[in-house]
């Protein structure tokens, strides 16, 4: 498979050749978008042949195509490692090779394998020396190792905890992961998180979990008020030794339990500093269970918890803002989406009367073209064809209404309006036709038949906003405006453009027209005046 290299003073990028026709321009509608004045809208195409071969071609581009400083006139066929000039790109073919990726394993230095007798130690393994102890005739160092060894048990907690929670997906998932954690403290009984409310309130806590499942009713703990206060105060965590905890001598939950000890840490969230919930940890039956140690090492497992947490709801955000986005984006031009994300209260999206620019677009003859080829053949078709008519609807600030068989409606001017509505339209359309002419001169090699398209373009009031029942609605515009663009359509032959009169007076001299003869129109009285843009004159001047 080969690939392109496209420099610019902007950077570097990779555009792999997966098509045996590649597209590319400025406008968004190719298959290879070169955003920059210096292309025109469609510049040209890329062709992949039977044999391997790659071949580029202009498409009446101004700027045109240019290797070794010869502006080329035809087809030619692109040589590996020679730029390609394309405005101020540079397009450059490579071969896609696939390299051997080359992995060497680390190993330990001689001199700590050592130390640890020749062996190799995870992060997370078991440390025991090589030496044997002898715990009868120096107590004193067997007291400094099973110290050693309870803060690397500690350590290796850490170690796990921070691997754990990150990869981690959902809330529940860290619960899990953080009473397993918990859990390998010495001392602990219980444990559970409780969340909290945006006021610091406990609105629920996950399963309590046991280090022995009782026998019976397993009892539910009953946090003390006056430790949460103290932690939503401090945001500090909290080492209870006993009962005869000064600090919570008057706490009636911890009594009617009859806690020994215990080691709340809060949830505190990092980017704004939040109360997310309680970790919580106990022994019921033993004075003293926990050692600030303990506690030190309990903290930083509810730190973690908490990023761990926040990363999530960020990331459920995030998603459902991207969904939202995305739903948008198959309607509307990007930077009307922008509009509509930084000021959503400024789209009034419940029904209003607007005056917009409505256009129609519908393949010529398609019906009998269906009847000849198979059905995933016509599928393919269709998906090419809207595919790329969405996207110049969007280069003009178009909103992308809906798709009806093989025609489209687009609106200018809904649900924002860029006060040239009707001219954006126009020049959709002429956009659209050339896009036509320059997919069928390409079409052989797709394997696709060529097809025209007619056009019709409206401009009237219409209603605006969500159309439909309660569950289902559809952003869309309603109005004899929108019917009259859908006439005007059906009257328009292949490859013509034709529009209204009050189309034609928004667009005033900014384009030449063709006065036709007014015809009749479904649901009109009097003949409707009308005109057709010479298109192929109008995109010349591009």
């Amino acid at each position: 498979m080969a690939r392109l290299v496209i420099s610019s003073a902007d950077g570097t990028r990779v555009c792999e050749l997966t098509k045996p026709v590649t597209t590319f321009g400025r406008g968004t509608a190719n298959d290879l978008v070169l955003d920059d004045p210096s292309v025109s809208r469609l510049h040209g195409v890329i062709k992949l042949d039977a044999d391997g071969r790659v071949f580029i071609a202009d498409r009446g581009s101004l700027n045109g195509i240019v290797i070794r400083g010869t502006s080329i006139a035809s087809e030619t066929m692109m040589e590996t490692g020679v730029p390609v000039e394309v405005g101020c790109y540079d397009l450059t073919l490579e071969p896609a090779v696939e390299s051997e990726v080359i992995v060497q394993s680390s190993q330990m230095p001689e001199a700590l394998r050592n130390v640890f007798g020749g062996r190799e130690l995870s992060p997370s393994a078991e440390f025991t020396p090589a030496v044997k102890l002898e715990t009868e005739a120096d107590p004193a160092l067997l007291g400094k190792f099973l110290k050693v060894s309870k803060e690397n048990v500690l350590l290796r907690l850490l170690y796990d905890a921070g691997k754990a929670l990150n990869s981690r997906l959902s809330i529940n998932d860290i619960v899990d992961e953080v009473m397993k954690l918990v859990f390998r403290i010495e001392g602990v009984e219980r444990a559970a998180i409780m969340f909290t409310n945006e006021n610091a309130e406990i609105e629920g806590d996950s399963d309590i979990r046991y280090r022995t499942p009782p026998s019976g009713q397993r009892p539910k703990i009953i946090f003390s008020r006056s430790v949460l206060s103290q932690i939503s105060k401090e945001k500090q965590p909290i080492l209870i030794t006993d009962l005869s905890d000064e600090r919570f001598k008057s706490s009636q939950s911890f009594q009617i339990q009859g806690l020994r000890s215990a080691m709340c840490a809060p949830l505190i969230g990092t980017s704004r500093g939040v109360l997310l919930g309680v970790l919580y940890a106990d022994n019921p039956e033993t004075a003293s269970a926990f050692t600030q140690e303990e506690l030190n090492v309990f903290a930083v497992v509810a730190s973690q918890t908490a990023g761990a947490m926040e990363n999530i709801l960020a990331h459920k955000k995030l998603v459902e803002e991207s969904a939202q986005r995305h739903a948008l984006e198959r309607f509307l031009a990007p930077e009307v989406v922008q509009m509509i994300s930084a000021n959503p209260e400024g789209i009034r999206l419940g029904g209003a009367n607007q005056r917009v620019t409505i256009l129609f677009t519908d393949i010529r003859g398609f019906t009998t073209l269906s009847e000849q080829l198979p059905p995933e053949k016509i599928v393919e078709i269709l998906n090419e064809f809207f595919s790329r008519v969405t996207d110049v609807i969007f280069d003009h600030g178009g909103t992308l209404d809906k798709f009806i068989g093989d025609a489209a409606m687009a609106v200018f001017g809904a649900p924002i309006s860029k006060g040239n509505d009707a001219a954006n339209a126009v020049r959709a359309a002429i956009d659209i036709q050339r896009l036509i002419v320059e997919l069928n001169r390409d079409a052989p090699d797709r394997g696709h038949p060529q097809i025209k398209v007619g056009i019709g373009i409206n401009t009237g009031l219409v209603t605006a906003g969500n159309i439909g029942s309660t569950k289902r609605l559809d952003y869309t515009v309603i109005g004899d405006s929108v019917n009259t663009a859908s006439r005007l359509c059906g009257k328009a032959a292949g490859g013509e453009i034709i529009i209204s009169e009050s189309t034609a007076a928004d667009v005033g001299s900014e384009f030449e027209k063709d006065s036709l003869p007014a015809v009749a129109v479904k649901g009109k009285t009097a003949p409707v005046a009308i005109f057709s843009i010479p298109w192929k004159k109008e995109a010349a001047k591009v």
